[in-house]
């Protein structure tokens, strides 16, 4: 029997082209480090300069007592802005620093979502609860709470600020607020209250027809979108619109509750996080939603509702119609640092089941469908008649279930 070896040539060869390997990486490794190391001295030599300049130049006085705080939080502030994520900013220790009592458990809040303005120091509505205290008040997406009780937030801090919206149910709040929709500034009272979100509501469009539409998701939003189904599908409905028009806030383990509810086993999303090589996967599982769907869309589809869209999109399980969504495709944390102070940071992207990353692109839906702009502004009040998207929606339903009109 002939034995098998290797050749010295072989040997060699191997031995050279790892060392070649190796070496390249190595030098890209190094390359990388350096090139960190210089974009780090510019920084650096860029601050010493300028405290040179205004060391030799400044006419006036810097306060000693908090002077050289303001700078370096001015400093960490300009660092986070350019990022150019306007998801992202710093939080100074008196604007992070939480409520000093503990919340009563009896408190209730307003019904917002909310997050820091770093252009006013105030408190953003990023979503009123459909059926809210603060909605039923008139508080709009957008608007600015800049004082409560008299208290400007920037005097408490927006942390400190933001625990006072809760309160005992029954009490009144009275907020100073900057209009998104004029710019105005206006006073607001609010009586809390007790209430319960509406996240869900549902109706029969025509004859085997059923229509969801979903404004935002919460842990109340699973329960709801199933009694949703089970009453219409118990009214004859084959089919269901699911509308996530202006869905622009939410929670994501209730995005990939109702995702696991509706499709078959598969990929339903995936998070990517620069602090690990593996994204983490979220599957659903066999259980789904056996009726064929059609999801609505637009440029108010932000956030979790665009992983809603898209996971239905990728896995063929819906059709999208719409126009593309807003393109918010990360997630934020707050990061505290170990002088009191912290970074509200995106630290999370979402990745669609093919793949697709979406941050300020958006989700491109199935189907284009446009709508005037005056008509989108009466959403989700537009007779129905009006909406063009809707009627796409349905009319791609009728053509999966053989429906003539």
């Amino acid at each position: 029997m002939k034995k098998k070896g290797v050749r010295i040539g072989t040997v060699f060869f191997l031995i050279v082209a790892t060392m070649l390997v190796t070496a390249i990486g190595t030098y890209y490794y190094v390359s990388q480090v350096i090139n960190d190391i210089g974009r780090n001295q510019q920084m650096y030599q860029k601050l010493d300069l300028i405290n040179s300049v205004i060391s030799r130049n400044y006419v006036l006085s810097i306060n000693l007592v908090d002077g050289y705080d303001d700078i370096i939080n001015g400093m960490a502030s300009g660092y986070i802005e350019g990022l150019g994520d306007e998801y992202s900013y710093y939080l100074d220790e008196k604007n992070f620093k939480a409520a000093s009592a503990v919340t009563a458990i009896s408190n209730v809040d307003i019904g917002i979502l909310y997050s820091f303005d770093p252009a006013t120091g105030g408190i953003k509505v990023d979503h009123p609860k459909a059926g809210s205290p603060a909605a039923l008040a008139g508080i709009e997406k957008g608007d600015i709470i800049l004082s409560i009780n008299g208290t400007n937030v920037t005097e408490d801090g927006y942390r400190r600020a933001a625990a006072k919206l809760s309160g005992e149910s029954g009490s009144t709040v009275s907020l100073a607020v900057l209009k998104s929709s004029n710019s105005e500034l206006v006073a607001v009272d609010i009586t809390r209250m007790e209430y319960v979100p509406q996240t869900v509501s549902h109706r029969i469009i025509e004859n085997g027809i059923g229509y969801i539409y979903i404004n935002e998701f919460d842990k109340t939003t699973l329960s709801s979108f199933n009694a949703a189904v089970d009453q219409l599908t118990e009214k004859g409905a084959k089919g269901i619109v699911i509308d996530v028009r202006n869905n622009s806030a939410g929670d994501f383990a209730s995005v990939v509750d109702v995702l696991d509810r509706i499709m078959p086993s598969g990929i339903i999303v995936s998070v990517r996080e620069q602090s690990s090589d593996t994204p983490t996967r979220y599957f659903s599982d066999d259980t789904n939603l056996m009726l064929p769907l059609t999801v609505i869309q637009n440029s108010g589809t932000a956030g979790v509702a665009e992983v809603f869209s898209s996971a239905l999109r990728d896995t063929d399980k819906a059709v999208v119609v719409g126009t593309v969504s807003k393109g918010v495709g990360v997630g934020q944390r707050d990061i505290p640092l170990s002088d009191g102070t912290a970074i509200r940071l995106s630290a999370y992207e979402y990745v669609t089941p093919a793949g697709e990353r979406f941050n300020g692109v958006g989700i491109t839906p199935n189907i284009i469908v446009q709508l005037d702009e005056d008509k989108e502004a009466l959403l989700p009040n537009l007779p129905e008649e009006d909406d063009v998207q809707l009627q796409m929606a349905v009319d791609q339903l009728k053509t999966m279930l053989g429906i003539q009109d």
